[in-house]
């Protein structure tokens, strides 16, 4: 507890913070970035008037250099980039494919290193590396090995064999079945079990020890070309990897550098290397230092190396010379047990090693330095600390709580609030069997029940019985207890996965209100799915899917039965035909073509953003826009979606996609998620 003289001080304090001339100087480590490159465009080498790619922007730029890399793969199929993309493209499917270019963006600085550090080139390092002075195939090791084997001493050992116990007649049989000229994998599998590893006797005390002895040293000598085989595997794909992403790389700096842009990444390693490597940072240190009293960093715990190096820099003189003089600060608030591990590349026991330098740096001239444990909590409950505390009590996971700190202890938290939680283990859920699937069963057809799908209706019914049993919360307003609402329940997750969605969908069948997903990916929204159904259509309305599709929409509201008697039969016609030799016999079918002839009519004419907001904020023939028959038929979700949908129009037309195809073109290709804000709900 604090006194009152500490608490008016602490008052004080922030009203003078408050007062700053100019307001504090409060940003995110981009943000700074970005400023100070804009300030020292020409020192730090990048372009005076560059841009930030955002997220969108930076989606197109990787999806245009990735065509790039396959349009130069097929340009030259026998080359090596044609050979790595094509051994690639085969040995992954297209979701994990598309993950090793996401995996080259973000360790490209690291990928860039390594080739820069290859004297002799990156292949033969890989080469060397894997243990050979040249390359060779996998194929050519096997048939090499397999050469060597003597099939007189082979026929031998099966005769030996077929004299033992029964498992070692079995033996022998499959041996006999491996003659002269054999491929290497057939002769192996004599020597090792299914998993690829070498069997762990040979023979029974019944066979001949010769017989043994030699099946035994055949056992050695192939599994050490195994050993090579898998290397030179290792090898090879590694080189395809490596080809793909140089080239990649070089590609998407060369979009980048079209375009005038830098990428968050960008920003971080540009500064780093300002404020570190180039010549200019003694000068470019000594102009900021004038400016920086204070420096306050925020979750350090998760703060990356390269962001470590720039924070050293900047607070270099602070603690040195004739600069230590002044009165200046460095406070960095972290804790090692709220890491998001690996987070933007940060190591949490950087910040462990940070503060120790930092200690030595403040105490040499004779500073305070102060470390303040972050045991109290004003969050959580006794019953929650006691629990997490008691799982992380072990020793040997003590080592991972406190990462870098071979003295700590076991943490005890010390609690601010009052009693009143508790934590509840459940029985681990077990799948159902899986049944094989009848090809003639219905396509309604229910699964057995996945273990996920049993927990999420578990919980659901938990919420559900907890609000109408009226059992007592801690009212956040009043501090009185009361009984709990729906709006009370936050459901937390460690992945947005199958489980994730289970959860929500058996919520609303137990008829919880529930607010849905605190983040989507726009593309896989039905939101997202009807905007560019409509824009296809406009551009190319012999799309019958698409135009299908899109009468069943919010837009039209055409019934199923209504689009099979419109559909079948109209002699191979084209459905936008057919809509508009037949729109006079119903009046759903009228309204849906007006409105798709005056939407083909304004996506002719109108840049993206214009285009969509015109089609929101058109009236039906009841007065109501079509952004409130979105949000009738689709729920609150959709508003965040449309909303998420409008902002990247707007964007695109900022980065000069002013037509309607390019801008479909762009948003098919890039996978936005929305952060959504969720609100009390009774």
């Amino acid at each position: 507890a604090y006194d009152a003289r500490s608490l008016s001080k602490a008052r004080a304090l922030f009203a003078s913070a408050l007062e700053t001339p100019g307001g504090l100087k409060i940003q995110t480590i981009h943000a700074f970035c970005e400023k100070l490159l804009k300030r020292f465009p020409l020192e730090a080498g990048v372009s005076p008037g560059f841009s930030v790619l955002e997220d969108a922007a930076a989606a197109e730029v990787s999806a245009q250099a990735r065509d790039d890399v396959a349009a130069g793969a097929m340009a030259s199929p026998d080359g090596p980039l044609g050979r790595a993309y094509a051994y690639m493209s085969v040995q992954l499917d297209f979701g994990r494919f598309n993950d090793m270019f996401a995996a080259f963006e973000a360790r490209r600085r690291e990928i860039e290193a390594y080739v820069e550090a290859c004297a002799d080139g990156v292949v033969a390092d890989v080469w060397r590396r894997c243990g050979f002075l040249e390359r060779e195939t996998a194929e050519d090791i096997g048939a090499a090995a397999a050469s060597l084997i003597d099939w007189k001493a082979w026929v031998w050992a099966a005769d030996g064999l077929m004299q033992g116990a029964v498992s070692d007649q079995a033996l022998g049989v499959t041996m006999k079945a491996v003659t002269r000229g054999a491929r290497f994998d057939e002769a192996l599998s004599i020597f090792c079990t299914k998993a690829g590893e070498p069997k762990k006797r040979m023979g029974t005390k019944s066979v001949d020890p010769a017989v043994v002895a030699w099946l035994v040293e055949e056992q050695v000598r192939l599994c050490e070309a195994l050993g090579r085989i898998k290397a030179a595997r290792v090898a090879e794909e590694t080189e395809h990897a490596l080809i793909l992403a140089i080239t990649y790389a070089s590609l998407y700096e060369a979009a980048k550098t079209a375009r005038g842009g830098l990428d968050f990444g960008d920003l971080i390693a540009r500064v780093r290397e300002l404020l570190t490597v180039r010549a200019d940072a003694a000068w470019v240190l000594y102009k900021l230092d004038g400016g920086i009293d204070h420096i306050l960093l925020d979750e350090a715990q998760d703060t990356a190396p390269e962001q470590w190096d720039i924070l050293r820099a900047l607070t270099g003189e602070f603690f040195s010379g004739e600069a230590a003089e002044r009165e200046r600060t460095a406070f960095a608030v972290g804790d090692e047990k709220q890491s998001i591990y690996s987070f933007q590349g940060a190591a949490p026991e950087r910040l462990r090693a940070e503060a120790g330098e930092y200690r030595a740096a403040v105490e040499g001239v004779g500073r305070t330095f102060r470390q303040v444990d972050l045991l109290e909590s004003w969050r959580s409950t006794p019953e929650l600390l006691t629990f997490v505390d008691a799982v992380f009590r072990p020793v040997d996971i003590q080592a991972g709580l406190r990462p870098g700190d071979g003295t700590a202890g076991p943490v005890e938290h010390v609690a601010r609030r009052a009693p009143g939680g508790c934590v509840e283990l459940w029985p681990l859920e077990v799948s159902e069997p899986a049944e094989e699937q009848d090809p003639w069963a219905p396509v309604d057809y229910d699964p057995p029940e996945s273990a996920g799908r049993k927990l999420a209706r578990k919980i659901a019914l938990a919420v559900k019985g907890a609000v109408e049993r009226g059992e007592a919360v801690l009212d956040r307003e009043t501090r009185q207890l009361r009984p709990v609402r729906y709006g009370d329940v936050l459901i937390l997750v460690r992945r947005r996965n199958a489980l994730f969605q289970e959860i929500i969908r058996a919520l609303k069948a137990a008829g919880a209100p529930v607010g849905g997903a605190d983040r989507l990916k726009l593309s896989e929204h039905i939101v997202f799915a009807d905007l560019i159904g409509l824009a296809r259509f406009a551009l190319f309305p012999g799309d019958d899917l698409t135009l299908a599709a899109l009468l069943k929409s919010p837009f039209c509201d055409v019934g199923e039965e209504s689009l099979y008697d419109l559909a079948q039969p109209r002699e191979g016609r084209a459905l936008w035909a057919e809509l508009n030799r037949r729109a006079a016999e119903r009046p759903d079918w009228g309204r849906a073509r007006d409105f798709l002839a005056w939407a083909r009519a304004e996506a002719l004419r109108r840049p993206p953003f214009d285009f969509y907001g015109r089609v929101l904020s058109r009236l039906d023939h009841d007065g109501r826009a079509m952004r409130e028959r979105m949000l009738t038929r689709l729920g609150r979700e959709a508003e965040d979606a449309l909303d998420a949908f409008m902002t990247e129009a707007l964007k695109a037309e900022a980065r000069g996609v002013a037509d309607l195809e390019r801008f479909v073109a762009a948003m098919a290709s890039t996978e936005i998620e929305v952060k959504r804000e969720q609100e009390e709900r009774d």
